[in-house]
């Protein structure tokens, strides 16, 4: 690490690693220059699926800056079988919005799902 070793040709005290370490992980400024953490993927896996509207996929996306109509977050559903997407702008992540939404905009069109797949929230 540039800073630890910068730090140490000048200052010495125990435990400078350890403080130096802390102090880029909740500097700001470093963070925003040095851009998001990769997160651990998970394995891919296949999901059999044998018709359309069979099982689908959600998640929710945002928040983004608020509309005129006071959404700030897109709920994404798509089909498996299909790769039919559908985004529908929401004003919050609250369960009954999602699942007011899930009705008026999915299950009213194509049916119920037999199995609903999301990441709950991670």
């Amino acid at each position: 690490m540039k800073t630890l070793s910068k730090t140490r040709e000048r200052f010495y005290w125990d435990r400078l690693r350890t403080d130096v370490e802390n102090w880029c992980r909740e500097c700001h400024a470093c963070g925003a220059r040095k851009g998001p953490k990769t997160r651990t993927k998970g394995r891919l896996q296949r999901y059999n699926v044998g018709a359309p509207f069979e099982r689908m996929a959600l998640d929710i996306l945002g928040p983004f800056p608020v509309t005129t109509k006071g959404n700030r977050y897109v709920l994404v559903l798509m089909d498996y079988f299909t790769k039919w997407p559908e985004a529908i702008p929401i004003p919050d992540q609250e369960a009954s919005t999602v699942a007011e939404e899930l009705v008026r905009s999915w299950i009213s069109c194509y049916g119920v799902p037999m199995i609903l797949h999301s990441d709950q929230g991670t």
